[in-house]
């Protein structure tokens, strides 16, 4: 049978970012046109946006933004420093009401796909720190966004750890190499080092247990439902892109049904069925994983079909062979004739 095709989703962020970039624009004087321009968007959407806008438009406005500024790294931090909890929904509602830095964390890491459907926070211990790591862009026009968006979250850190003397600092690392003339003197509380292999804001482990004063528990209670609600009405195809960012993040494992439902913090049963949804199952999209790594494996040439085989979990080569040729048309060892020089 062969492995069944899924379609491309449809990227979205809530329209609060689209506003507070045409917010920001209009304070430094930049042309609402100026925004718009090599967009799908037109004045119209930017005076009355639905509650979720394109992903693509949203990151060219941020670059048409910072491009037409004299000093586009400075306005990015004050950019950045805006970007408060109040910016960020139910989200940041359901933080304001964590006990400590601990469950801030986790609650970013669970519910950020409410505020854009196509990423995610993922948590790694590394060393003395947690590390925040953002799910990759690659288009030219997330370069500034993905930068602000970490710096943001630094100062909510900061704003919620006010009232202590902390020795340590956060570190973000961004993969993009460090700009001309970058305004170094308007990075206080935290260190920033480009040039990295991830994008991640690394906060110190010994802050985690910190506690923060909450807002009313009701309140945030009420929020963490709305973020839950929301996560329900993402669509399968979200949920099929989010599988396949955390199968990304554990390269070498093979999760189970139910370690991965405990990832997605839904039942296996549940997460069966909105699989179903959407015609495909879970070991068809670990399995679609594999082969894709597999042709980059071949593509590499660095190793031999039967190690690949066994370095994918393939119960031998003949196995790995076959699903390769019903998921590219080609045996391995053709795809690799046709695609190495």
């Amino acid at each position: 049978m062969p492995l069944k095709k899924i379609t491309k989703q449809a990227r979205l962020v809530s329209s609060d970012y689209l506003i507070y970039v045409r917010d920001f624009a209009l304070s430094k004087g930049i042309a609402v046109e100026t925004l718009v321009e090599n967009s799908a968007a037109d004045l119209q959407l930017l005076l009355n946006p639905p509650q979720r806008v394109s992903e693509q438009t949203f990151h060219i406005m941020g670059y048409n933004l910072f491009n037409a500024l004299p000093h586009p790294y400075e306005a990015l931090i004050e950019f950045s420093k805006g970007m408060g909890l109040s910016l960020h929904g139910s989200l940041g509602v359901a933080i304001q009401g964590a006990s400590d830095i601990n469950e801030v964390a986790n609650l970013a890491h669970r519910y950020y796909k409410t505020r854009s459907n196509s990423h995610s926070l993922q948590l790694v211990e590394e060393g003395g720190y947690l590390c925040l790591r953002m799910s990759e862009d690659t288009s030219k026009y997330d370069y500034y966004l993905t930068l602000a968006a970490l710096v943001s979250f630094e100062y909510v850190l900061a704003k919620l750890l006010v009232n202590y003397n902390l020795p340590e600092q956060c570190i973000i690392h961004q993969k993009s190499s460090e700009p001309e003339d970058f305004p170094w003197g308007e990075i206080e509380g935290f260190q920033l080092k480009f040039s990295q292999k991830i994008n991640q804001l690394m906060v110190p482990k010994a802050w985690l247990s910190l506690t923060i004063n909450p807002i009313n528990q009701e309140l945030a209670k009420l929020a963490k439902n709305q973020c839950d609600q929301t996560l329900q009405e993402i669509s399968s195809q979200d949920l099929v892109n989010d599988i396949r960012q955390k199968l990304k993040s554990l390269p070498g494992k093979n999760p189970s049904l139910k370690e991965m439902a405990d990832l997605m913090y839904v039942s296996p049963s549940t997460l069966q069925r909105r699989l179903r949804e959407f015609d495909t199952t879970f070991k068809d999209i670990k399995l679609q994983e594999r082969l894709i790594s597999a042709k980059q494996l071949l593509f590499n040439g660095e190793h031999s079909l039967e190690e690949i085989s066994e370095r994918l979990g393939f119960s031998d080569a003949s196995s790995f062979t076959k699903s390769f040729k019903t998921f590219s048309g080609h045996t391995p060892a053709a795809y690799r004739k046709l695609n190495v020089l």
